[in-house]
């Protein structure tokens, strides 16, 4: 080969690298202004959007003292209080809600700092959330009234149970917390989101973050369904709930999870539920044995479920919903006011 044939071939070669390095540079910008673009708020969807879409049917707005609570209060009969988990609102329980509304008034709220309730104070963790129930409850009237919680919610209600046992006559929980979980294993595609929204971008989150991340909650992923995945997308990239939900996290490292609520539980004497999910990733199914003894002054049914995972209430709605139904009605009736 000669030098002209060196120099013919060296030309080809060079544009291909001037085309490549051009497509790596445009990757990289457009890549910068996602970035960019989300951090100044701008794929966030708006309060008032999320309300449009997601405060329909029975939703309402409640002022208890400065919060501006979303409430849904329905059917007649015995009072069931819901309590949801972190990074979820009331909508996890709309298959039990169904099915209970038919013989109990049920009563769920946003806790905050989740979901569409509004609180303008900083979040001091889980023990302001309790005075917020005592302060709701009173404003309500309620009494003599199963809780119904989830997670992080069920901690909570274990903390109120042990506060009003003149309100509380059973206790129906999952997934529960007593002290600080485990660090949650996830894949390498969810620990790289997670990692971006932390370091990059800590005021969004995109909808395929939650699509995957619950998929890996669930036991059985064809149980996920698409509207799940949207109302937990909007609901946490409301502008500013992100770091709300961080105070909210480091109020709890100083409070509740330095000790956990382990004396709470051991306070509680009324009925306990336990429904666990056997292929929960974020509390194992041996904390539920753990639960059993640190409620050791407690009546406690549990019921596993081997192929459920994190959220028994919104992947297995219908089967686990019954069981909580059935053990409610088994309830000593409530006595007349």
């Amino acid at each position: 080969m000669g030098v002209q044939d060196h120099a013919s071939t060296g030309k080809p070669r060079r544009r291909g690298l001037r085309i490549a390095g051009g497509i790596i540079g445009a990757a990289a910008l457009l890549a910068a202004g996602t970035l960019g673009t989300m951090r100044l708020g701008w794929w966030n969807p708006s309060y008032d959007e999320v309300v449009a879409e997601q405060a329909t049917g029975p939703s309402r707005f409640e002022m208890v003292g400065p919060v501006k609570l979303h409430v849904r209060d329905e059917g007649q009969g015995p009072v069931i209080l819901m309590l949801h988990s972190s990074m979820s609102n009331l909508r996890i329980w709309d298959g039990w809600a169904d099915q209970l509304k038919k013989s109990y008034r049920v009563v769920r709220f946003d806790w905050p700092p989740y979901g569409m309730s509004v609180d303008p104070r900083a979040s001091q963790g889980m023990p302001t959330v309790v005075d917020l129930i005592e302060r709701f409850v009173a404003q309500k009237k309620l009494r003599n009234f199963v809780i119904v919680a989830s997670s992080s919610g069920a901690t909570i209600a274990t903390m109120y149970t042990a506060r009003h046992p003149e309100h509380v006559r059973a206790l129906a929980v999952s997934t529960l917390p007593l002290k600080a979980p485990p660090p949650t294993q996830t894949s390498r595609l969810v620990s790289t989101m997670s990692w971006m929204h932390e370091n990059l971008v800590p005021n969004y989150m995109p909808e395929v973050f939650y699509r995957h991340s619950l998929a890996e909650l669930y036991g059985r992923l064809e149980r996920l369904k698409p509207e799940t995945v949207r109302w937990y997308y909007l609901t946490n990239n409301i502008p500013g709930g992100f770091a709300r939900v961080k105070t909210y996290y480091l109020a709890n490292t100083k409070s509740v999870w330095k000790s956990g609520a382990g004396e709470a539980a051991a306070a509680v004497k009324v009925p306990v539920l336990l429904q666990w999910g056997d292929r929960d990733i974020v509390i194992p199914k041996d904390r539920a044995e753990d639960a059993r003894t640190m409620f050791a002054n407690a009546p406690m049914t549990i019921i596993h479920y081997p192929d459920v995972g994190h959220y028994p209430m919104i992947e297995l709605p219908e089967r686990t919903g019954q069981d909580l139904r059935k053990w409610i009605d088994a309830l000593s009736p409530v006595a007349a006011d």
